[in-house]
């Protein structure tokens, strides 16, 4: 018997547009494989001696292989406690690296089953049957003013200071990144993104984006990260979008 485990497969691109300013603060990085999608927004602070984005993606481009389902949460948590016990390295070493740490938003699939691991201001979108849904919750002073009822979804965008994360992975961890448990499908459209493109794009238009019948994730990631650039050519735009379709046999 043939299952959906044994016909789904990702179709993936990455991309990123670079803002003027170079931000020696702020380094995105992201990777999709056939098994792997992650989004990595770095901070990072001039004592650090390696890029803490580039050391997110080497930790977890080691799970992009084939794994048992059963596995796929407990990966991302152990992925996460290692590059945990990296920063806290970093601490150990050059005390003045305090706040080096990245915001992130991994994404683990084997066939239809996934898992995803997420800390900080960084997006993980589904699109399925032409409506758009934020997988991920934003650990983010805006967020928790909504929550709060001091402010409404709507003005999230009004103030920058509302993307301010409140979580994340540095080597002082106080709250484990969110695990979530998710069922794909096949005809999905995932996208990752950092909060740049969340920030300065509607979840209407970029769910229109999202809809667009394009054969090729290269063609939606490239508008994707590039219909934020005219906003604000200050900063960077990275996103990730996959396709869940059926195996070629």
């Amino acid at each position: 018997m043939v299952t959906d485990d044994d016909r789904a497969v990702l179709r993936y691109a990455t991309a990123s547009n670079v803002g003027t300013l170079d931000d020696e603060f702020n380094r995105q990085a992201a990777y999709a494989g056939p098994h792997l999608l992650l989004i990595v927004d770095g901070m990072q602070h001039l004592s650090s001696p390696a890029s803490p984005s580039a050391l997110a993606v080497q930790e977890f481009c080691r799970l992009d292989v084939p794994m048992d389902p059963s596995a796929l949460a407990v990966s991302l948590e152990g992925a996460v406690k290692s590059l945990q016990g990296i920063f806290q390295g970093f601490l150990a070493g050059y005390p003045l690296s305090e706040g080096t740490g990245v915001l992130l938003t991994a994404m683990l699939l084997q066939g239809t089953h996934a898992a995803i691991a997420h800390i900080g201001s960084t997006r993980a979108y589904l699109l399925r049957g032409g409506e758009l849904t934020q997988l991920t919750r934003d650990h983010t002073i805006g967020q928790s003013l909504v929550e709060a009822g001091h402010i409404g979804p709507a003005e999230l965008g009004a103030d920058r200071r509302y993307v301010l994360p409140l979580r994340w992975l540095d080597g002082k961890l106080d709250e484990p990144a969110d695990i979530l448990i998710h069922e794909a499908a096949i005809g999905d459209r995932y996208v990752l993104c950092t909060d740049g493109i969340s920030r300065v794009t509607s979840s209407g238009i970029l769910r229109d984006i999202l809809r667009e019948d394009a054969s090729d994730p290269q063609e939606i990631a490239d508008e994707v990260a590039g219909m934020a650039f005219p906003v604000d050519r200050y900063r960077q735009f990275t996103c990730v979008v996959a396709d869940v379709v059926e195996a070629a046999h």
